[in-house]
């Protein structure tokens, strides 16, 4: 969906006077989209908190591959290029490749199984950054979906360090495998895509 060149500049003006810091870990990593501060940012027509978890995503992602930019330019492209589902109300699309390259970034689909395979057996480089997208409830695809980073990083509990899990994060959570990422208490939910985002 694309918007008028004035609601896009409006949203964007909107969002530029947000403080982002109290949200922001030391690294700069946003947690927690659900989370006063971040939650209220404008996202097409809808709010970050309730649908934006896909500009938190690209914004953490390229923090870790070291192209920082605000996440008020991100949702503003977003807008511009027309990612937004439904006016915002149902996320963005998770295809990001144009996206990425606009901020000096690329993409390669990987599957699940392959990453899980490479970390095993130690083929898989620390630090390698990740773009995920999982349908939150495998058996209920209207329960939605969820789009976070994440890095491999061996040397730290777990290995794979996500960010925004969950809307209430108030930090990274750290887990031993990719199978453990799409558990929520009894549910489980089931990946839809994975991207490794390079430099490019």
């Amino acid at each position: 969906m694309f918007f008028s060149r004035k609601h896009v500049q409006e949203h964007y003006t909107r969002n530029l006077h947000r403080d982002l810091s109290p949200v922001m870990d030391p690294d700069g990593v946003l947690n927690g989209q659900g989370r006063e501060g971040l939650r209220d940012l404008s996202f097409g027509f809808s709010r970050v908190g309730h649908a934006g978890c896909e500009s938190i995503a690209v914004y953490n992602a390229l923090l870790m591959l070291r192209r920082p930019r605000p996440l008020p330019e991100i949702i503003r492209d977003m807008e511009k290029g027309g990612y937004l589902r439904l006016w915002g109300h149902m996320g963005a699309a998770p295809y990001f490749q144009p996206l990425l390259r606009r901020y000096g970034a690329r993409s390669r689909l990987v599957s699940a199984r392959r990453l899980e395979r490479e970390a095993r057996e130690g083929d898989l480089p620390p630090g390698s950054v990740f773009l995920f997208s999982a349908w939150n409830d495998r058996f209920r695809p209207y329960k939605g979906l969820h789009t976070f980073a994440g890095i491999w990083s061996p040397h730290e509990r777990g290995g794979w360090v996500i960010f925004n899990r969950f809307n209430d994060d108030r930090g990274r959570r750290r887990y031993v495998s990719l199978d453990d990422v799409l558990r929520n208490g009894p549910h489980k939910g089931a990946w839809l895509v994975i991207y490794r985002v390079l430099p490019l």
